[in-house]
């Protein structure tokens, strides 16, 4: 048995039922799903090209095995069948043969075929030395106009060529010099340019982007920056840091709990949870972006000095729209990476006081609160890419971190005063609880309340200036 047969005998019943849909017309497996095997990977989904109608195969297919049907494109005859936990998607040949079928395809390793029939599979098909290709590893474009057809394969190929780990072909690089991206669809490069980013090893693409002057055309508000030597140079540093740090390669691999917390819970949840599992691709779009607008708010004092007030929230103001509009991110993303944007700044001035005290650090953890741990990843690698000198950093995130883990862990055995209490006060749930169980809260953890007895003698006291607190 092949390695195609082994793993098309594990689909059972839907094999089975794709065989007697298709009858007489001729139904072959092709593309990723071959190459994936022949990499002795697990294809994440199944393709297929049918004889006639891709789309009104998929919906025969929908009914015998009661799925979930999605036309993909009416246009490209394409549809695709969620079946338990099987992605299955169908194209139609129309009245191409497979040969011209594959040879319009994007790669030489995505351009393989074989024929399925009811009790064997047929040889693979390669009409463009897809299997040596693959043996070679390296992603080369099936025609001359490969990358015209669809200039968003320049993007896919170093996509591809992270997840599998192949080397992307010069070819590929000369048909990318000469297509633009101008008319790609923002969602499409959106999607592409995360799953990039969030791969290890990105930083090397990034650059070929910038050198094609790809960058220039997906994100023309970045331009500034770019044709700024001095600050390009920051920011794509800022961004290989982050990548370094992102692999392990850093003091921050000491704090394993937060790095869990902060990058795999949202992984776990999938695809589904708003875009953050591509959290690591978020961040390092942060730091590609965070001095976006020092361009624009550049000031020359009379000595002479160089200073760039408000570039961080002024920054993160172009940062949504930009993101919004070029790249079509979701909410929760363009969030995140605004929230890393406008609070860049703020760990530097923590780092650089030397009366920090406990409260300003734990106004930090409130006020960033999920992002906190991505700043402190974000803010190193910014001070690392302006000068190397990071040593004040390592030693303030350190001590912000332990704090906050001593402080979590007395607060995790009890809250002496709660909402329930305020109520008991007269009060009414608010915007000042907050700031009041925030103020009770620091006093706890200073030890300077030490029950919930002199909670209540304090709130006794203390109450109305707290209400006016809230009001300031």
């Amino acid at each position: 048995m092949s390695d195609i047969e082994a793993v098309l005998s594990k689909l059972g019943q839907e094999r089975t039922r794709l065989s007697r849909i298709a009858g007489k017309r001729r139904l072959y497996l092709v593309g990723g799903t071959i190459r994936d095997i022949l990499l002795e990977r697990n294809p994440a989904d199944f393709d297929f090209a049918v004889a006639g109608s891709g789309v009104e195969f998929a919906k025969e297919f929908c009914r015998k095995t009661k799925s979930k049907l999605v036309v993909l494109s009416t246009e490209d005859d394409e549809a695709r069948v969620v079946c338990h936990k099987h992605i299955f998607d169908f194209n139609g040949l129309g009245d191409q043969t497979i040969q011209q079928d594959l040879k319009r395809r994007d790669f030489t390793i995505n351009a393989l075929a074989c024929e399925i029939f009811p009790d064997r599979i047929g040889e693979i098909l390669d009409f463009c030395e897809g299997r040596k290709d693959l043996a070679e590893r390296i992603i080369r474009p099936v025609s001359a106009g490969s990358l015209k057809a669809d200039p968003l394969r320049l993007l896919r190929a170093m996509r591809l060529a992270l997840e599998l780990g192949l080397k992307v072909a010069e070819s590929v690089y000369a048909q990318g010099s000469s297509i633009s991206l101008g008319r790609t669809a923002a969602e499409r490069i959106g999607k592409e340019l995360l799953r990039i980013m969030e791969a290890s090893g990105s930083y090397k693409f990034l650059v070929r982007l910038y050198g094609l002057e790809k960058l220039h055309e997906i994100l023309p508000d970045f331009v500034p920056v770019l044709e700024d030597k001095k600050l390009h140079h920051h920011m794509f540093q800022t961004y290989y840091k982050i990548e370094e740090i992102i692999a392990g390669e850093s003091f921050f691999s000491r704090f394993e709990p937060e790095w869990r917390r902060y990058f795999d819970r949202w992984a776990a949840l999938g695809p589904e949870a708003n875009g953050l599992p591509y959290r690591r691709a978020l961040l390092k779009f942060s730091g590609l972006l965070h001095d976006i607008a020092k361009p624009q708010t550049r000031f020359v004092n009379s000595k002479g000095e160089v200073h760039f007030y408000g570039h961080d929230s002024l920054g993160a103001k172009i940062v949504g729209t930009m993101l919004r509009e070029r790249l079509r991110l979701s909410g929760a993303q363009i969030k995140m990476v605004q929230a890393q944007v406008k609070g860049h700044m703020r760990l530097h001035l923590l780092a650089t006081n030397r009366d920090l005290t406990d409260r300003a650090i734990r106004r930090f953890f409130r006020d960033s609160e999920e992002e906190a741990f991505g700043l402190m990843i974000l803010c190193y690698a910014d001070g690392w890419a302006t000068a190397g000198r990071t040593s004040h950093l390592v030693d303030t995130i350190t001590r912000m971190i332990e704090q906050k883990r001593a402080e979590d862990a007395q607060l995790k055995v009890r809250h002496f005063i709660n909402g329930y209490d305020l109520i008991g006060f007269g009060l009414k749930p608010g915007p000042a609880f907050k700031v009041i169980l925030q103020e009770l809260e620091d006093l706890q953890v200073e030890g300077k309340i030490n029950s919930k007895e002199e909670g209540i003698e304090y709130l006794k006291t203390n109450l109305p200036g707290l209400k006016q607190k809230e009001g300031d």
